[in-house]
């Protein structure tokens, strides 16, 4: 009986970092957006790298299903969370807003549409949503730079909803998604 249980608890270790360890082509999903290879920015401090897949993240949502159901009902329709963050120095600052600005002009000639765009000093901000055959958005790109601070490269792919959007930062801790909600909120306050 004891080998019994060990060979069970084998199997179920490796189906379940099986389940985990498929990695799905999220190339083709219209939200999608290839930064590019950012290898060159993660030879500093300050680096952060979130990769959240459609199955991680349906677990996701079955556990904040009673105390938020809000983020519940978003992460139902994501497919991928995916961040890149990267503390700005002398050394990446210029490479850092010339990727930026290279994506930049690769979403503004397809079918994204910026909703944001802000160059100050030291803050450069761009939100870009893509939408989809239905009233939903099926992709938010948030690319934002913060001198002394960070650089941060945000892709969500799926179905989106920009009013609960703001709770994925609070709950992923998700750099530069704040940008959205101040989207938001320019947007009431000119009504």
């Amino acid at each position: 009986m004891k080998n019994l249980t060990k060979y069970f608890a084998i199997v179920f270790f490796t189906a379940f970092s099986m389940i985990f360890a498929q990695s799905k082509d999220f190339t083709n999903e219209p939200g999608y957006v290839d930064f590019g290879d950012l290898a060159q920015f993660e030879t500093g401090e300050g680096v952060t790298e979130v990769y959240l897949e459609e199955n991680l993240l349906k677990m996701v949502s079955k556990i904040t299903n009673e105390s938020e159901p809000d983020v519940t009902e978003l992460l139902k329709g994501l497919k991928l969370i995916k961040v890149n963050s990267f503390e700005v120095s002398d050394n990446n600052e210029s490479a850092l807003l010339k990727r930026m600005e290279d994506i930049d002009k690769k979403l503004n000639g397809k079918s994204w549409q910026r909703i944001v765009k802000r160059k100050a000093k030291d803050e450069t901000a761009y939100v870009y949503v893509r939408t989809g055959n239905s009233d939903k958005f099926t992709g938010l790109v948030v690319l934002a730079f913060d001198k002394p601070g960070e650089a941060a490269f945000v892709n969500i792919v799926g179905d989106i909803n920009l009013e609960t959007i703001g709770k994925l930062t609070n709950r992923f801790d998700i750099p530069a998604l704040g940008k959205v909600n101040e989207t938001d909120e320019t947007k009431t306050d000119k009504k």
